[in-house]
């Protein structure tokens, strides 16, 4: 399931952790070939896996097989320091709410969970995890080809600027919305039933001490997967 792991926590669930920066070299460095990303230790970490980011790691068998993180907008992120030129000048959302989507992947496998292939589980688990936490918006820079994947799923998008070229790929800045209508979207699409969300794992929520809870119609996980509850659920 798609765990939830606050970056001022992560000293707490150091053995995933280690799995998230393994991962995320064997795929963004090895396997797409960011070489300006390679390191000696084989652990993919940049200078914005701080105590404000969100990971969301995809666990399956105790295995990390898909990754996502999330990077709030009033602190430094992507598009802010590293791609601003993306915009071409212009401004774009930021928010307590507004968050960047970034570093998304899953391995190539035939991998599911309960007969839905892991890269479905994880896009399906980046919105609901948005519903649950309460992010309004999220900014992206991506390819086209997954603005239409987007579209399709029900997010609502909107682009932000013109596609650019950057390292030989296009690349178009985007803000992608979160909802309700979109998440049963995800279900229907994919063949999900219930939440995608490992909630018990660790502390998830960025606003506020207390636990997120599940949305109404997704308290049961998908595939029967039983975990403890927490208190005062």
């Amino acid at each position: 399931m798609l765990a939830t792991i606050l970056g001022r926590y992560t000293h707490d669930h150091a053995d995933v952790m280690e799995q998230v920066w393994a991962f995320r070299h064997r795929q963004f460095v090895d396997r797409l070939g960011w070489e300006a990303c390679r390191r000696g230790d084989e652990r993919e970490i940049d200078q914005f896996d701080g105590d404000e980011a969100i990971h969301l790691p995809l666990i399956v068998g105790g295995n990390v097989v898909g990754y996502s993180r999330l990077l709030p907008t009033l602190k430094p992120h992507l598009l802010s320091d590293v791609y601003p030129h993306l915009m071409d000048g212009a401004d774009w959302p930021r928010g307590p709410r507004v968050y960047e989507w970034t570093r998304c992947i899953a391995e190539v496998s035939d991998r599911s969970i309960a007969g839905v292939p892991i890269s479905n589980i994880l896009m399906t688990g980046v919105m609901e995890y948005c519903l649950v936490a309460g992010i309004g918006t999220l900014v992206v820079e991506t390819h086209p080809k997954l603005v239409n994947l987007l579209l399709t799923t029900g997010w609502d998008v909107m682009p932000l600027s013109a596609p650019s070229m950057l390292d030989g790929s296009l690349i178009v800045p985007i803000t992608a919305k979160p909802s309700m209508a979109g998440l049963l979207r995800h279900h229907e699409l994919y063949g999900i039933t219930g939440s995608v969300l490992d909630l018990e794992r660790a502390p998830g929520n960025p606003f506020a001490a207390a636990a997120l809870q599940r949305l109404a119609f997704a308290e049961e996980l998908h595939g029967h997967i039983e975990y403890a509850r927490i208190a005062g659920e």
